[in-house]
């Protein structure tokens, strides 16, 4: 049986990538507006009930990322 981990023992959310991968996709959707309505403190009608991920990043095959 597994043990339970605290979440800093498995990652720093201090680090920007740790903080991404756990509030920053799809699939932990529900932990991202759970923290949002926490930190922003919406309860009732004005909670947030759903949000969009929109992908940000450039990759290296993007044009603005071939100016050299």
């Amino acid at each position: 049986m597994l043990k339970r981990l605290p979440l800093e023992k498995l990652m720093d959310l201090k680090v920007d990538y740790a903080f991404k991968q756990l509030f920053g996709n799809e699939k932990n959707k529900h932990i991202t507006i759970i923290f949002l309505n926490a930190i922003l403190k919406r309860t009732g009608d004005k909670r947030i009930h759903d949000i969009c991920f929109i992908n940000t990043e450039f990759s290296e095959e993007h044009p603005f990322m071939n100016w050299r």
